[in-house]
């Protein structure tokens, strides 16, 4: 198959101008970059751009395993939940869709998640994957948890300060 790009002379190439106006302050990294030709035989470069912001309440997520969700609200740092170690997680999933869906992946994951965090290094979780040699196996990822002072099964109990906050004002309106 003949090259496209040494059949058109320089001259027959168009220009055609376009800019991107991001959010200022803002940087954007190039994706992917797509050279294709159109019905007409002209080259045609497609990029697909990308830029990292931040969450906002309604926006929409997914994983790689097909698990969507929306977020629902955004809270203050201090307001967040924490572990009895003081950790903090980054968000909160609501566990009620996972039997329904069936992602074991995605729970594998998140595993693997909490343990690399731990230890440092990357995790690949795949319920299909073990035979492959590339996934982590739960048992690994959970002798990591368990080396770091977590439980085997990566479950903890998380403290809330809203809640905190709101038996405070309960026990002050009781004294009055």
């Amino acid at each position: 198959m003949e090259d496209m790009s040494s059949k058109l002379a320089d001259s027959d190439y168009k220009p055609a101008y376009q800019t991107f106006k991001g959010p200022e302050g803002e940087s954007c990294v190039v994706d992917k970059v797509a050279l294709y030709s159109d019905k007409d035989n002209n080259l045609c470069i497609k990029f697909l751009i990308r830029h990292t912001r931040r969450p906002e309440v309604g926006d929409k997520f997914s994983s790689r395993h097909g698990q969507k969700g929306v977020c629902g609200t955004i809270v203050q740092q201090e307001d967040f939940p924490f572990s009895e170690r003081g950790i903090c997680p980054d968000l909160i999933m609501n566990p009620h869709g996972f039997p329904s869906r069936m992602t074991v992946g995605k729970m594998i994951e998140l595993l693997g998640g909490k343990a690399g965090v731990s230890c440092g290094r990357f995790h690949y979780g795949s319920a299909f994957g073990e035979p492959s040699g590339h996934a982590d196996k739960v048992e690994e990822i959970s002798k990591t948890l368990v080396e770091k002072g977590f439980s085997y099964n990566g479950k903890d109990f998380i403290y809330s300060e809203i809640e905190r906050k709101r038996e405070k004002r309960r026990e002050k309106k009781e004294e009055f």
